[in-house]
């Protein structure tokens, strides 16, 4: 369950390793193309506004000129100064003068045509009249748009407004500030035209997008297609593809990586640690001679959240490989404490025993860990039996340290499983040690034709040659029980009594037991 729970979640986030860099890519080239363009709209719409505001300056010089003399109206120094006027300024096309509200001559000479002053479209700062699209009366030629102010007013091309040459297509155009449309260069859809010449701003109708500006006089603004953001988009997207492909594989490689390694024993392990999937099963210790639970062996045992379990003899080694046991020693006295802290305190003869793993034994790190959890719960220190296999007497000083240091402090000390590794009998004999435990491997042999059915009277009595006190692991029989009650082992464990227990079973099986007695041997101990 946890592997397939890993292998979901790396395979969702190795797809969102994969999609997320090109979206965020194509977001972020969109970003850059709307805003690359929102710019170039930008710059189009200044510079239109600056051509409109360039041009009329050169109208406003022209009345500002004529409205300086005082002429003799419509005489030939007059039309003469205006024909000038009209020629050498790139903006006018005709300047024109009014008397009694009607046009009296212009820049071509003296009108006799009936043409009236008119209401302009439109007024701008400065007392400036405008009227836009007027067929000019006296020339000749396309509509216009009039600029008057005072007695004088002059003819311009709408091209004058908005002769802006674009790099790309667009329209450009001017407006009054009230909205009114004065001048497009372009072919965009009026609604747009209209939108664009009352905003100021950035803003996007329909398919088109606009840039709008304004001054003291004018609007200008520029229209696009759209489409011109989906090509600078594209030429975005050719630099960019590149680096969210290569993100998406790294990323991927990355997901790919942390997944196989959560996916090792290791991890796992250390994962269970962290999630507390292990937990602590108690084998009862029984006095051989009075059938009393004197104890028990406290068993840490893993058992996944897909139900399956780990053994022991696989989890151990690996915690000690990878530098885990030491968590998983912290572990074990947590929940030894937390378990049986009431029952050690209110059954002073009973003990439980922890097993210690060599690199334990060798750092003697644990137990100021174990002093603190039982000074805090109130148990006795000789209550708590340290049990280390051979193995753990590779480095005899250090070894020797860590248990001299445990027995000043309270506790007993045991060998487990003797005969199974490599100790003589000099170094067992040196070592300051109370107990000795048979490993079940020699106690299946008794009773049968096997080489190791000779090794438990060896240890047997080599134990009894140090003063030791001997536990018997893995009894099954009676015929086995009984072997060992003659041969003076005075305790044993195994599914002759019961198998390893959770705590709550194993503290009712103690009290089914033992009910009101205690060992009186145990008891002489640990007076």
């Amino acid at each position: 369950m946890q592997r397939q729970r890993i292998v979901f979640i790396a395979g969702i986030l190795a797809a969102l390793a994969t999609i997320l860099p090109l979206a965020a890519a194509i977001a972020y080239a969109r970003h850059r193309a709307l805003e690359a363009e929102r710019e170039h709209l930008a710059e189009y719409s200044d510079w239109t506004l600056r051509r409109a505001e360039r041009n009329f300056a050169r109208v406003t010089d022209v009345f500002r000129e004529l409205q300086a003399v005082d002429w003799d109206a419509c005489g030939e120094d007059h039309i003469a100064r205006m024909r000038k006027l009209a020629v050498d300024n790139l903006a006018v096309e005709e300047v024109g003068y009014f008397q009694d509200g009607k046009l009296a001559c212009t820049s071509w000479g003296k009108v006799t045509k009936l043409v009236a002053h008119g209401t302009p479209d439109a007024r701008l700062a400065g007392g400036f009249g405008l009227y836009l699209n007027v067929a000019p009366q006296v020339s000749a030629g396309h509509p216009v748009i009039v600029v008057d102010r005072g007695d004088y007013n002059a003819l311009v091309s709408h091209e004058r407004f908005v002769d802006v040459l674009t790099d790309t297509p667009m329209t450009v155009g001017i407006a009054t500030l009230q909205g009114r449309i004065i001048a497009v260069n372009g072919t965009a859809p009026g609604d747009v035209m209209r939108r664009a010449a009352s905003l100021d701003g950035f803003a996007r109708v329909g398919a088109r997008i606009f840039t709008s500006v304004h001054d003291g006089h004018f609007r200008a603004f520029a229209i696009t297609d759209e489409a011109f953001v989906q090509s600078r988009m594209a030429r975005e997207l050719w630099a960019l593809v590149p680096l969210a492909l290569l993100t998406s594989a790294l990323l991927v490689a990355l997901i790919v990586w942390t997944s196989r390694r959560r996916l090792t024993p290791e991890r796992a392990l250390e994962d269970a640690i962290r999630r507390r999937e292990l937990h602590v099963l108690y084998q009862p210790i029984m006095e051989i001679a009075t059938g009393l639970c004197v104890g028990a062996e406290a068993l840490l045992r893993w058992q996944r959240s897909d139900g399956t379990s780990v053994s022991p003899e696989v989890f151990i080694p690996l915690a000690e490989k990878h530098r885990l046991i030491e968590p998983l020693t912290d572990m074990m006295i947590g929940c030894v404490v937390a378990d049986l802290a009431d029952m050690l305190r209110r059954e002073r003869s009973v003990h439980v025993a922890i097993n210690i793993s060599a690199i334990d034994m060798q750092s003697g790190r644990f137990l100021p860990v174990l002093t603190h959890a039982l000074a805090e719960a109130g148990v006795a220190p000789r209550q708590v039996w340290l049990e280390a296999t051979e193995r753990g007497f590779m480095d005899a000083a250090a070894a020797r340290e860590t248990l001299e240091t445990a027995r000043a402090q309270g506790h007993m000390v045991a060998i487990d499983d003797f005969g199974t590794g490599y100790s003589s009998l000099a170094q067992l004999a040196a070592l300051p040690l109370d107990a000795l435990k048979i490993d079940k491997s020699f106690v299946d042999a008794i009773g049968r034709e096997a080489a190791t059915s000779v090794v438990v009277p060896h240890v047997i009595e080599i134990a009894h040659g140090l003063n030791l006190l001997i536990v018997a692991e893995g009894v099954e029989t009676p015929e086995q029980e009984a072997y060992l009650r003659a041969a003076g082992v005075g305790f044993a464990q195994g599914w002759l009594y019961a198998r390893a227990l959770p705590a709550g079973e194993f503290l009712a099986f103690q009290e089914a037991i033992n009910g009101r007695r205690v060992s009186p041997f145990l008891t002489s101990l640990a007076g």
